[in-house]
């Protein structure tokens, strides 16, 4: 109304009274508020472009900062798993009983697989074979863990390891899986494991074996056929469930594949699982195989199988051949 007041001001005289003013006021009017309309446009957009501005170099910034993370993050895991990697055996003990190897693919994240053939005395070995429930650090801390306590003085795999030599006594594997489930309970790290333990008598050509929720080994005969080393027993951190422990006699020749899940459900693009079967399939085909002959032909068919893809998880083997007592 002010507008309107302040063009009629102008007008001369007659104007006012002429047909078409009150069109033309009316035109001015609107084309006053379209113009206003215009500016505070202009100014909601101006001020719209300065705030996305900003919020793109906010994003930027969070962006790069969340690389930089991402990078740190990378290479701490990276140096995890190349810390993990040296808990793995490097050198398997040499005996004239007995021929071992092993091999070990990791998936892109850093697993829980952790594996190991040591003596404990001149007649006996012990052998293992373990897989964290999950990935990361935290599973990899606990391969750590458990492998240290597994070590001969860790006082699990020998009772009495501060006693001269003479002295100490090597425990049952069933007695090692307990003192594992009770020092590992799963409420004490969030997770659980599997495993597969054994001793080795080297002289007599004797395996016993205990097992906790663990893929079993196979006892691969020379002249065909193959063995599931069975024992009943939960995933270590249940508590208070009695491990199985079996024996087995095994003859010059004999091999014993250790290994975990990650190979039998290795996927292919597919969706379909590597599988049990063939996997004893293969075994019995190579039974006559040299050992290091075998594993390799074992992960020739895994990759070929999958199609080279990267594994989903872990791919832990390890064996050995009983070359016999003498």
């Amino acid at each position: 109304m002010k507008f309107n007041r302040l063009i009629r001001k102008h007008l001369r005289p007659g104007e006012e009274d002429h047909p078409y003013t009150d069109d033309c006021l009316q035109q001015l009017i609107e084309y006053r508020a379209l113009e206003a309309d215009n500016q505070l446009n202009k100014q909601l957009l101006k001020e719209l472009v300065l705030k996305y501005s900003a919020a793109e170099r906010e994003l930027v910034r969070l962006n790069n900062e969340l690389l930089e993370k991402q990078q740190r993050l990378d290479q701490d895991l990276k140096a995890a798993a190349g810390i993990q990697r040296t808990l793995l055996p490097s050198k398997l003990p040499e005996s004239n009983h007995l021929r071992a190897a092993w091999k070990f693919i990791p998936c892109e994240h850093i697993g829980g697989d952790i594996f190991n053939l040591f003596p404990l005395d001149e007649d006996h070995l012990a052998v293992y074979m373990i897989d964290v429930s999950g990935h990361g650090v935290p599973a990899a801390l606990v391969t750590v863990s458990v492998s240290q306590a597994l070590h001969p003085d860790g006082g699990y795999v020998l009772k009495k390891p501060s006693a001269p030599a003479v002295s100490r006594q090597i425990a049952a594997p069933r007695d090692v899986l307990s003192g594992l489930d009770e020092q590992y309970p799963i409420e004490r790290f969030d997770m659980f494991f599997t495993m597969n333990y054994g001793i080795v008598n080297t002289r007599e050509g004797i395996l016993q074996y205990a097992n906790a929720g663990h893929p079993p080994a196979i006892l691969v005969h020379p002249a065909g056929g193959i063995e599931i080393l069975e024992a009943k027993g939960p995933v270590i951190g249940m508590g208070g469930i009695p491990f199985e422990q079996q024996q087995t006699n095994i003859a010059p020749g004999d091999k014993v594949i250790f290994y975990t899940d990650g190979i039998i459900e290795y996927e292919n693009a597919a969706q379909l699982f590597y599988g049990k079967e063939r996997f004893y399939r293969l075994l019995e085909k190579s039974c006559r195989e040299p050992l290091s002959t075998l594993m390799e032909r074992i992960i020739e068919s895994l990759r070929d199988f999958a199609e080279d893809a990267a594994p989903q998880d872990d791919i832990s083997l390890l064996a050995f051949e009983y070359l016999g007592g003498t």
